[in-house]
């Protein structure tokens, strides 16, 4: 098992934090492809990056595109504050087209750790 990590804004650091989200969507670059199931992620919250939580990773779910994997999740997690999938991609500033043609996109399931 390896120990991976990632920086957070301070909403969705909240959010697992409060046990409201257990999902942290990202494109599948080199880093994200170095993740498996059993692995665990250290979330720092920034900008200070002094706060962190840890997480197991329980499960990875792969997609071609933002637009597949939030389609796949909608329900689960955006239609409380989104209209369409195609909304949460155009509200997904953190990645290029050029990206995510290029290494696709990765759900990555977890749990607090206790």
């Amino acid at each position: 098992m390896k120990i991976h990590e990632m920086r957070l804004h301070e909403e969705p650091f909240n959010k697992i934090k409060a046990g409201l989200k257990d999902i942290e969507y990202r494109v599948n670059d080199e880093k994200r492809r170095q993740i498996e199931i059993g692995d665990t992620i250290i979330f720092y919250k920034r900008p200070e990056e002094k706060e962190k939580i840890e997480v197991k990773v329980i499960d990875l779910k792969y997609y071609k595109d933002l637009l597949e994997m939030f389609t796949a999740t909608f329900d689960r997690d955006f239609k409380e504050y989104y209209r369409t999938p195609e909304e949460v991609v155009k509200d997904t500033p953190y990645y290029t087209e050029e990206e995510v043609n290029k290494y696709g996109c990765v759900a990555i399931y977890f749990e607090k750790k206790k």
